[in-house]
């Protein structure tokens, strides 16, 4: 599955999300809930952002940039981070500035609506996460993660709200700050998520090795090309969807140079016929048959 049509499944239902709980936050008086909406809108923007960046990440190699693109990803992992911590900060310094403020308390239905939302990102968290661990993409898992702190988020909301509803039955004061603090919780949980993405983002810049689990699917490939006696090294580094790839072959040392060459020709047009590799270095080792 392209990495485009997976985000636009999140978008959408993003979009859905987003409705709902702003309209019932304000219908239904619940600051938590529209400070979760909020939540989702920086979800929905960041959907926007992957979508465009992987656009970009996947185009062609060219004269310039003989890997392809696929680093761009790296640098709109690092963006998308930054762009969360600046929500974060936002809907926390609003909410710090009105905890004072008179004590407006939710519907009930508000309850029903976050349980609701628990259980669709939940869903879409788990999705983007698997999808993101198929296609060894960093960006989409990113994006996983930080629908995930959403579902958190929205757990936090359901405590706040009721606390807030038995602090007004029970008429306890403290749990009435319930939905604010809430709210402080949920930004909190966005700082969190935003330092995550930001730190992996600036890891895989520095040089981002291929799982090992998949270099040893290549390695068994390889070997099984006539004439290779072993794999000797095999090192895959990582641009964004794409793969560099740095093989040591053996093969037989009386081979004449031209047999080795067409060896080596034979690994590289196996490892380019994977459309997620975008460049190949093969080096020919001789060996002594057994």
């Amino acid at each position: 599955m392209k990495l485009e049509s997976i985000m636009k499944r999140s978008f959408l239902v993003n979009i859905f999300l987003v409705i709902i709980k702003i309209i019932t936050g304000f219908l239904f008086n619940s600051v938590a809930l529209i400070a979760d909406g909020i939540h989702s809108i920086s979800d929905l923007l960041s959907d926007i952002f992957v979508i465009l960046g992987i656009r970009h990440s996947l185009k062609p190699a060219d004269d310039e940039h003989p890997f392809g693109h696929g680093k761009f990803e790296y640098i709109l992992s690092l963006m998308l981070g930054v762009f969360i911590l600046i929500i974060a900060y936002g809907l926390g310094k609003e909410v710090i500035i009105n905890y004072n403020d008179p004590v407006v308390i939710p519907g009930f239905i508000t309850l029903i609506v976050v349980v609701f939302v628990v259980i669709i990102k939940l869903i879409l968290a788990r999705y983007l996460i698997k999808k993101g661990e198929e296609q060894d993409s960093l960006i989409i898992k990113a994006s996983g993660r930080e629908s995930l702190t959403d579902v958190f988020s929205s757990i936090v909301v359901f405590i706040g709200i009721l606390s807030v509803l038995i602090g007004e039955k029970l008429e306890i004061s403290i749990l009435l700050k319930g939905d604010k603090i809430a709210s402080i919780i949920i930004a909190l949980f966005i700082i969190n998520i935003g330092v995550r993405i930001i730190y992996e983002a600036i890891t895989a810049l520095q040089g981002k090795a291929v799982h090992p689990e998949i270099c040893g699917e290549y390695k068994v490939k390889i070997v099984d090309i006539n004439g290779v006696m072993d794999v000797d090294n095999i090192d895959m580094i990582a641009y964004g969807p794409y793969y560099q790839a740095l093989v040591d072959i053996k093969v037989d040392g009386n081979m004449s140079i031209k047999e080795g060459h067409d060896i080596a020709d034979k690994v590289s047009e196996l490892l380019y016929s994977d459309e997620k590799v975008c460049h190949v270095v093969v080096h020919v080792n001789p060996g002594e048959k057994l």
